[in-house]
């Protein structure tokens, strides 16, 4: 197989439509069709059913898919390095949850970047799962994550201990279960440990009024409503100290969850940026 047959997979699947798919591409719709037609053969399953209104995948073409968009992926990151040689000594991906990026590095990155311009640097926002899974396959060198690693090939340090806090724009009467139940509760998934506590204290079938899945957000309506909600205190440290937001006191009797960052690599990759990366985290 050749990647102009990943590509033509991929895009089909994405557009569900042979015909779109080769607009995409420039090319003629019969070229689109062989392509596939030879990724199957080579493959030996069929990957694609089509009708005169939709193409849809076989069980054997969704398990293709994720092999698909690495072997997609990890050609272009190759094109890339090939033609940095020229302006750069070195390239640096770093990839993690969107949050890493307005609370955790910022200040990491920018002195990174001043200190040294000839390494391009390429920041990438992905969930833990995929974050762990670019770092297994190398498209990322270093991944920030917020749950320890299990992969044997990946290696991980502490970068950041931190811990949830309730917070509000006012401050609000002591917080307990009939608030968290209320319309005014901003909710988000902070992963296992947080979920874990905190449904032993409403339960396992407990649906909040609001609930948002990006971190700047909930920020940014803790900032500007009638809101509170939990949240990892060094996120919102600077509106803490400056009055915007108001630490909240609660009736929950157990300790908040701690909520800790990691910083992973591969185990014995050799690469300076990596290596210089990982030197000014450490300090």
């Amino acid at each position: 197989m050749d990647i102009e047959q990943i590509r033509a997979f991929l895009i089909i699947n994405e557009t569900k439509n042979f015909t779109k798919a080769a607009e995409i591409l420039h090319i003629a719709q019969s070229t689109i069709t062989a392509r596939i037609r030879t990724l199957e053969q080579q493959i030996g399953k069929q990957l694609l059913l089509r009708n005169n209104k939709q193409v849809t995948l076989t069980r054997a073409g969704e398990l293709f898919v994720p092999y698909a968009e690495r072997l997609n992926e990890l050609v272009q990151i190759s094109m890339e390095t090939i033609l940095l040689e020229n302006r750069f000594t070195d390239k640096l991906v770093i990839g993690g949850p969107s949050s890493i990026w307005n609370y955790t590095l910022h200040t990491d990155i920018l002195n990174f970047k001043s200190n040294h311009p000839e390494i391009a640097l390429d920041l990438m926002a992905h969930t833990n799962e995929n974050t762990i899974q670019k770092v297994i396959d190398g498209t990322i060198d270093i991944g920030i994550i917020y749950s320890k690693p299990r992969h044997p090939m990946v290696e991980y340090e502490l970068l950041q201990e931190d811990y949830f806090v309730l917070v509000g724009r006012n401050d609000l009467d002591t917080i307990d279960l009939n608030a968290l139940k209320g319309g005014n509760f901003l909710f988000l998934d902070w992963g296992k440990p947080f979920m874990t506590w905190f449904n032993e204290i409403v339960g396992p079938h407990f649906i909040p009024a609001f609930k948002i899945n990006q971190t700047a957000l909930v920020v940014k309506y803790l900032k500007s409503g009638d809101y509170f909600g939990f949240v990892p205190k060094s996120f919102v440290a600077p509106y803490l100290k400056d009055g915007e937001l108001q630490e909240l006191d609660h009736k929950f009797s157990s300790t908040l969850p701690r909520f800790n960052t990691y910083v992973i690599y591969l185990k014995n990759k050799n690469q300076l940026a990596t290596d210089l990366f990982l030197e000014r985290l450490r300090k």
